[in-house]
């Protein structure tokens, strides 16, 4: 593999977070695409040179299938465009998963990409402290917008939920849900850079890292985020302790400092917060909290649900009344399903359904979510290692509140698991 596909490669991790540049034409164009076309593009043409087939055969070919089936769902004239927009992110996801599976099989590859994953995290860190600052209107109310209005940048922030009062931190990227979803899976590769020595060299400074990220997963103000937050890092240390790569006291010192970190920047932001200009983080987390108590009260039936909250706040959830319509588009459709993107753009709020099993039944049918069930299995088949299997769980676990499909998260990760599978069997036949 040549040196100038490898940096290519590495560049492109450390910008995949980053979706800022946005054209309302066949597919958002973020910084990460162009160099995933420009690293497919090389390996194509050493296919042509060599005769040989660079990408992993197996799981190409369960994609080639998973991409048969969605074809075979073709919709009308009318939802084309959209059906275009997310096949070709579904193509752009294929060729992340592909290309980071050749990538990281080369030896010390793994070690170079944990390292630049550390230090661009270090910048989601710091550019969430800065941006959170102009969320709650520290350099003035209208800050957000007009860093907003600079050439490629869609949004750093987001109006979420309440007319007035409420921006969540997206934090170059164009949905807070998924920007704490990245920042969740890059809280894994920093933790696994970490245990594998290759981070900074300095605990408190990986520690300071980490809870950087961690802060902005709590900026988001997503329900998701904070959910998959300590369940990613959890699972993290297991996998990290068992693998042998880190003791749990050194990985107890690393989050507290993590840990500490996120207190003292959102005490910091209570601080400075300007009262009636911008964002008011009070309001916000007294929004989000009141809500998850509303949520706990009409599941469990146990209590009273809060007055005050529905006299304060929008009550609505918008996701409870799109998919219920996801799931008659399913009934009525349930083998092929309506076709991908249909249901988007035929639902009364002409939006994701948020949820990938609803995605992929009312949109593909039964016979599209088994093909992707059989995606997912062959990776996990075939996978190995505890960062690959750490990444995977951080970029899936959204899953029920998120349409991850169209992400590349879940893609990268999947080819870092893939990686590991890879590289172990090239190693025992250069062994043989």
């Amino acid at each position: 593999m040549s040196l100038l596909r490898q940096r290519l490669f590495l560049a492109m991790v450390a910008v995949l977070p980053l979706h800022t540049v946005f054209l309302t034409a066949w597919i958002s164009w973020k910084p990460y695409l162009v160099l995933v076309i420009v690293i497919a593009a090389l390996d194509i043409v050493e296919w042509i040179r060599l005769r040989r087939y660079p990408w992993n055969s197996m799981i190409t070919g369960v994609l080639a299938a998973f991409f048969v089936v969605v074809l075979i769902g073709w919709p009308a004239t009318e939802y084309f465009e959209r059906f275009a927009q997310l096949f070709l992110a579904l193509g752009v996801g294929a060729l992340v998963l592909l290309t980071t599976e050749r990538s990281l099989r080369q030896p010390g590859m793994v070690d170079r990409m944990l390292r630049v994953a550390v230090w661009s995290g270090a910048l989601m860190g710091v550019t969430a402290v800065l941006f959170e600052l102009v969320a709650l209107g520290v350099f003035g109310a209208t800050a957000h917008t007009t860093i907003g209005q600079l050439p490629g940048v869609f949004r750093v922030t987001k109006p979420a939920y309440l007319d007035e009062g409420f921006f969540a931190l997206t934090n170059w990227h164009q949905d807070p849900g998924y920007s704490a979803a990245w920042s969740n899976l890059w809280i894994v590769l920093v933790l696994a850079a970490a245990a594998r020595g290759v981070a900074t060299g300095r605990r408190w400074v990986d520690g300071l890292i980490i809870g950087g990220l961690a802060f902005n997963v709590l900026m988001a103000f997503s329900r998701t985020g904070w959910t998959a937050l300590p369940i990613v890092v959890g699972v993290s240390v297991v996998l990290l302790v068992k693998s042998g790569m880190i003791e749990i006291r050194q990985l107890a010192r690393l989050l507290l400092v993590a840990l500490l970190t996120v207190g003292l920047l959102t005490s910091v932001m209570l601080v400075v917060d300007p009262p009636d200009v911008g964002g008011d983080l009070t309001l916000q987390f007294d929004f989000r909290l009141s809500q998850g108590w509303q949520l706990l009260s009409d599941i469990t039936g146990l209590f009273e649900t809060s007055a005050p909250f529905e006299d304060r706040f929008s009550v609505s959830e918008q996701r409870a009344d799109v998919w219920p319509e996801y799931v008659d588009m399913f009934r009525e459709n349930p083998w092929l399903g309506v076709g991908l993107g249909v249901g988007w753009q035929t639902n009364s709020l002409q939006q994701e359904p948020h949820n990938l099993i609803l995605e992929l039944l009312a949109e593909l049918g039964l016979l599209g979510g088994f093909v992707f069930v059989v995606v997912v299995v062959a990776i996990v088949a075939r996978g190995k290692g505890a960062i690959g299997v750490g990444a995977l769980v951080a970029a899936l676990l959204p899953f029920i509140s998120q349409t991850v499909l169209f992400e590349p998260a879940w893609w990268f990760a999947a080819g870092v698991l893939l990686a590991g599978g890879s590289a172990q069997k090239l190693e025992i036949t250069r062994t043989a």
